[in-house]
């Protein structure tokens, strides 16, 4: 009649696949052999993704942890009770002035839409002005 429903694997039987290649699978990465290329020879075997063998070669050969690349630490613990609260800048900071937190002694530009007599030379060059 219908197919029946495929089997669900039991936890932990590709740590046991793993762990039984694993003298194998050390030896070549000690070779010089890059991760992928052990992994592709032994893909069928395993029967678990490339990801996840990626995580047994690191926590199991070598002794670290899987990195969790989209989680980052925060940067200090606080208690999750107390939200993180950032001071507004204070109005001494910025007294009004449209060039805040530049340098004092830095020459500031001033723009001035009125066309002048010497604009086109000053601007363009003379060479071009008498043409």
């Amino acid at each position: 009649m219908g197919k029946s429903p495929p089997e669900k694997r039991m936890k932990g039987v590709a740590r046991v696949a793993f762990l039984a290649h694993r003298a194998e699978v050390e030896a070549e990465l000690n070779a010089g052999w890059p991760i992928k290329a052990v992994y592709e020879r032994r893909a069928e075997k395993l029967g678990m993704s490339y990801q996840q063998f990626h995580r047994y070669v690191t926590t199991i050969i070598r002794g670290g942890q899987p990195a969790a690349p989209h989680i980052a630490p925060p940067p200090h613990h606080q208690p999750a009770t107390q939200p993180t609260r950032v001071a507004p800048p204070s109005a001494s900071t910025h007294q009004g002035s449209v060039n805040a937190g530049q340098p004092s002694g830095r020459r500031k530009f001033k723009h001035d839409p009125s066309e002048k007599p010497d604009d086109f030379e000053r601007l363009i060059g003379p060479d071009w002005a008498k043409k």
